[in-house]
């Protein structure tokens, strides 16, 4: 991949969101998930049958989709994998490393 300036990705980091980046609030984030309606549609509607104690688990997991299909490193990552590319991770793989409820990373995860 060639180097583009940072100013060009949407997060410091692809495998990690910061508290002040991306979407920060629930309107934000439909909006940012809107050109991918399957994803927004699939938000909005667990969004709305969840339990107050599993909303702050969904909104990072969403959070992380919208990541996934902005930033430009795992846009990359996600067509060489879904190209057959030899030695591209899976997604799931990838996720394995981040706690389900949190998507931090779990203690002795690769970085």
């Amino acid at each position: 991949m060639s180097a583009q300036p940072a100013e060009a990705y949407p997060t410091r980091s692809p495998y990690r969101i910061e508290s002040d980046e991306g979407p920060q609030s629930i309107a934000e984030l439909k909006a940012a998930l809107a050109p991918w309606p399957e994803h927004l549609m699939a938000f909005t509607a667990r969004l709305e049958a969840a339990e107050f104690s599993k909303l702050r688990g969904l909104i990072a997991e969403y959070r992380m989709v919208w990541l996934s299909l902005v930033h430009p490193v795992l846009r990359e990552a996600t067509a060489n994998s879904q190209g057959g590319s030899a030695g591209a991770v899976p997604w799931d793989e990838v996720m394995a490393d981040y706690d389900p409820e949190t998507f931090e990373l779990l203690p002795g995860a690769r970085p």
